[in-house]
């Protein structure tokens, strides 16, 4: 009995499903890591995994039961409480004479559960890639945890277009049977989408960060052993030159804002217009201002851009305070109760305007878009030469220099905030 095969000079465990064994595991194939280079240690191992997998079936066929991976992340946790790391049965046959004889030790009283799980008498579980998201979505609730819907579909979207991409590239494989080749095959699938569709290398990138940090999530939480490294080793394409979005000009915002085109937008996104090219603010800061945020009747009216738990912002720089001046104290005054229509659906908002103003030939070119209200912010106060912790401050960007004292006040604020003011 061989059932041996090595790849990239290491040796794998490999065994078909018998026939007979479908009904009970759906799996093609069982490869399982021996984790080493040397063949008779590969044969030992092979044959002590070999033993438990037919001993797997026999307990799934007498018990009437299907291939669960859940039985295999029970034991892992069993031999945790008993203070052992889970380890398979080859690995635990080759520890070092002294670990073993404490493993033995321990089980003294022990159950049988707790047996197979310190003497690594469980075959390591098998997952696919579809299924490794749906786990991957478990294991990282602490990521979207109090996040609105629209950040959590934000968050969850591209990692399932990076699945959707491997399996359409690859196919739905076991976690475990992945190898550098089939790496190197996503690779070039990318490749060939980039030469033919003209795409952005960066976007291919963002699959095999996603990738990377999904197939570590797993191997980890069910110790597959996967050899991530490896698997991703210069994986990544050269990126082409980043062109970034170009700032409007503050001729190009008046026309924009004095078209009577916008008549033709929603009262709530046609003022959105105002107020981003007066307060330069990033579109989720102002689609999440609350009634409270919105400052009218203070000496100096202004905007408090905060942090919540349901609203994070991007970074812990962008909490602030911004005066209203010209169009958007106007647009406030409409608008007290602030955006919403479009309270945690910012990307609905920023697409439509997108759209709107693309389609009514309102932006100079391609490369300007909502966001250049923001940019042409920055620009004008450069050309104000507003001090840079003013800048910083309006922005909501890091002030790369230490803080001293409480920074520029409301009034300092304002004091710039006209000399940019647009209306």
């Amino acid at each position: 009995m061989m059932r041996l095969i090595k790849v990239r000079g290491y040796y794998y465990y490999n065994r078909r499903v018998p026939e007979e064994m479908r009904e009970y595991d759906t799996r093609q194939n069982i490869r399982i890591s021996l984790k080493t280079d040397s063949k008779s240690i590969a044969l030992k191992r092979a044959v002590v995994f070999n033993e438990q997998v037919e001993s797997y079936w026999h307990d799934l066929v007498k018990g009437k039961a299907r291939h669960d991976n859940s039985r295999f992340s029970k034991t892992v946790k069993i031999a945790r409480q008993l203070g052992f790391s889970y380890e398979p049965m080859s690995v635990v046959a080759n520890l070092p004479i002294l670990e073993l004889v404490e493993r033995i030790l321990v089980l003294k009283e022990a159950s049988l559960p707790q047996v197979e799980a310190v003497l690594g008498a469980k075959p390591a579980p098998t997952i696919t890639v579809k299924e490794a998201l749906k786990k991957y979505w478990e294991l990282s609730k602490d990521k979207i945890l109090n996040k609105p819907l629209d950040k959590v579909r934000k968050w969850e979207n591209p990692r399932k277009r990076t699945i959707a991409n491997f399996i359409k590239a690859v196919g739905n494989k076991e976690l475990t049977t992945i190898t550098r080749e089939d790496m190197l095959v996503f690779r070039d699938w990318w490749l060939g989408r980039i030469d033919k569709d003209d795409m952005n290398p960066d976007t291919a990138n963002k699959d095999f960060i996603h990738l990377k940090v999904i197939f570590e999530t797993i191997s980890d939480h069910l110790k597959l052993g996967l050899d991530i490294a490896h698997l991703f080793k210069k994986i990544k394409i050269k990126s082409r030159h980043k062109q970034t979005r170009l700032p409007l000009s503050t001729e190009q915002i008046s026309t924009i804002l004095h078209s009577s085109k916008l008549d033709l937008l929603n009262e709530q996104a046609k003022w959105f217009l105002f107020v981003a090219a007066e307060t330069g603010a990033r579109p989720s800061e102002l689609t999440g201002l609350l009634p409270c945020d919105i400052n009218l009747q203070d000496k100096i009216p202004h905007i408090s851009i905060k942090d919540r738990k349901e609203r994070e912002l991007k970074t812990p720089h962008s909490e602030r305070e911004i005066p209203l001046v010209g169009y958007a104290l106007e647009a406030f005054k409409n608008l007290p109760n602030g955006f919403t229509r479009y309270r945690d659906k910012t990307d609905s908002l920023t697409g439509l305007l997108n759209k709107f103003l693309r389609e009514h030939d309102l932006l100079p070119t391609e490369n300007h878009s909502l966001y250049s209200f923001r940019h042409s912010f920055q620009d004008r106060l450069l050309a104000a030469n507003a001090p840079d912790r003013v800048q910083a401050e309006l922005m909501g960007h890091k002030f790369n220099r230490p803080k001293y004292g409480s920074g520029p006040t409301l009034e300092h604020k304002l004091e710039w905030m006209n000399k940019i003011c647009i209306k």
